[in-house]
C-alpha cells in the first residue's frame, strides 16, 4: 500500500459540543480554541505533515460555518465537505461522505480527540494486514468512561468492554483506517454509529484488527478536559518554562506585508528562524501575539488569518522551528476589546493557558504597540528593525529596553540577559 499521498483522511467534525456550550457557544466542537486556534487547525496542521493531499470533514449542519473559515485548501492539502441534512451518526456520516469522496484506504479521525501517536507506523503497520479496519488503540489508566477494547496474539479485535467498567485498559483513541468494503453492511440515508453498529460486526467476522501504541489520548469533549488541551498539545515541547517570548508577527518575523491575507505572501526574515531556535534553546515558550485588524474591517477573514498562519507553521517547521501558540486580535481599533496591542488581554491569556510569568519574559516587535504591551505587562522589551522597526528607533514615543537588528540577535542579547539573571539576579542591559 502507498504512503498517505494516496490516503483520503475524513474528520468527523459535526459534533455540536452541547457539554462546551459556555466554551464554543453555537459552535462545533472543531472550531473551539486552543492556544489561540481553533483546535480542527491544530488538526489539519498534523495531518499535513504526513504529506496527505485530500481531507474530507463530515460537518453535520454545521457546514456553511466550517468551510466558510476553512475554505478549500490548507497546506497543500485539499479540502472537502460532507454534510449529512439529517442526522447520520457517525458510521452513516462515514457511510455518505465515502459515497461523495471515495477512497482506496480512509484515514477516519474524531473531531474531538487528541492523540500523539505516529499516524505514519500505524499506516505501515496496517500495510501487509487483510482486515478491513484498524482500531488504534492509547492505553488508559481507568477506561470506565471510554470502555476498552481486547484484541489477541495476532492483534485481531476479540470483544469490547462497555463504558462504566473501572480498570486499566486500551481505549479506541477515535483514529480508525477503513476499506471502504467495511461499511457495506449501512444502507444509504441510514443511520449508524461506526463504534456500535460497524466494529463488532467487522470483529465477529475476523476483519477488524488494532495496533496498539504508547500514546497518550484526550477528549476534548467536556470542560475540564477541554481545559487540559493546551498543556496536552505543549507537553513534549521542552521542559515547563515560566518565560516567554511574545512575538509580533508582521515585519518581526515575517515580511512586512500591509493586511497580508495570502499565503503566498508569507516570507521569513533573514536570521528570523536563526534566532527562533536559539530562544528555545535557552528554554523560552515562543507565543505569537498579532494584531489583525483587516478581519474586524472586513478586509478578510479569520480564516484567510489562519492560512496565513498555516503557511508560517509550515515554513517554521522546515528550519526546525515550532511555536508554541498563536494569539490574534481580529477587532478593528474602534471595537472596545482588550486584546488589541498595546492593551494586554493577549498576553493575559497567554500567561493564563500556558503558565507563564510576563515579568520573565519578553517582547519583541517593530512598532510602539508592541513596545507598549511590553511595558505594560512588565517584560523585558525588544524593538527590531526589521519592518517599520527603522523609523521608530529614536522615537521619543517608543523607548524598547533593547534594539536589534533582527531576531538572532535579539536572542543573543536575551541569552545574555539570562545568564546575568542566573548567575547574580540582576538583569544587565
Amino acid at each position: 500500500m502507498p504512503g498517505f499521498g494516496t490516503v483520503t483522511a475524513y474528520i468527523l467534525a459535526g459534533g455540536f459540543g452541547t457539554r462546551l456550550r459556555q466554551v464554543v457557544s453555537d459552535r462545533p466542537k472543531a472550531l473551539a480554541e486552543i492556544l489561540g486556534r481553533p483546535y480542527i487547525y491544530h488538526l489539519l496542521d498534523s495531518l499535513a505533515g504526513f504529506g496527505l493531499k485530500r481531507v474530507v470533514l463530515c460537518t453535520g449542519h454545521m457546514a456553511e460555518m466550517l468551510e466558510s473559515l476553512l475554505g478549500s485548501e490548507y497546506r497543500g492539502m485539499e479540502l472537502k465537505y460532507s454534510r449529512e441534512e439529517t442526522p447520520l451518526g457517525t458510521g452513516g456520516a462515514l457511510k455518505l461522505a465515502f459515497s461523495r469522496f471515495p477512497a482506496e484506504l480512509a484515514l477516519c479521525i474524531n473531531g474531538d480527540s487528541l492523540t500523539d501517536a505516529d499516524l505514519a507506523a500505524f499506516l505501515t503497520w496496517f500495510e501487509g494486514r487483510e482486515e478491513q479496519g484498524a482500531l488504534l488503540l492509547a492505553p488508559m489508566d481507568d477506561t470506565a468512561r471510554y470502555g476498552s477494547v481486547s484484541v489477541d496474539d495476532a492483534e485481531e479485535v476479540t470483544g469490547f468492554v462497555e463504558k462504566g467498567q473501572s480498570g486499566p485498559g486500551f481505549i479506541s483513541a477515535g483514529i480508525y483506517l477503513l476499506r471502504p468494503r467495511c461499511l457495506e453492511g449501512i444502507a444509504p440515508g441510514q443511520t449508524a454509529s461506526i463504534e456500535q453498529d460497524v466494529f463488532p460486526v467487522l470483529a465477529a467476522q475476523g476483519l477488524l484488527c488494532a495496533h496498539k501504541v504508547a500514546a497518550r489520548f484526550l477528549d476534548i469533549g467536556t470542560p475540564d478536559s477541554y481545559a487540559e488541551a493546551g498543556r496536552f498539545l505543549l507537553a513534549g515541547q521542552g521542559a515547563a518554562a515560566k518565560g516567554a517570548v511574545f512575538l509580533d508577527r508582521d515585519g518581526t518575523v515575517i515580511t512586512q506585508v500591509h493586511y497580508l491575507h495570502d499565503p503566498d505572501g508569507v516570507e521569513l526574515l533573514p536570521r528570523a528562524a536563526e534566532g527562533l531556535r536559539r530562544m528555545r534553546a535557552l528554554g523560552l515558550r515562543l507565543v505569537l501575539v498579532s494584531n489583525q485588524s483587516g478581519v474586524g474591517r472586513g478586509y478578510f477573514t479569520r480564516g484567510d488569518v489562519e492560512r496565513v498562519h498555516g503557511r508560517l507553521i509550515e515554513l517554521l517547521e522546515a528550519q526546525g522551528v515550532r511555536l508554541d501558540a498563536l494569539y490574534v486580535c481580529p477587532h478593528a481599533p474602534g471595537d472596545a476589546c482588550n486584546c488589541r496591542k498595546p492593551l494586554p488581554g493577549l498576553i493575559e491569556r497567554a500567561c493564563r493557558e500556558l503558565d507563564l510569568d510576563p515579568r520573565q519574559s519578553f517582547v519583541i516587535g517593530d512598532k510602539p504597540c508592541d513596545i507598549g504591551l511590553g511595558l505594560i505587562v512588565n517584560a523585558t522589551t525588544f524593538l527590531v528593525t526589521t519592518g517599520y522597526g527603522a523609523t521608530y528607533a529614536n522615537a521619543d514615543d517608543c523607548r524598547p529596553h533593547h534594539v536589534s537588528t533582527n531576531l538572532l540577535e535579539a536572542a543573543n542579547i536575551i541569552g545574555s540577559i539570562l545568564a546575568a539573571r542566573n548567575t547574580s539576579g540582576v538583569e544587565h542591559t
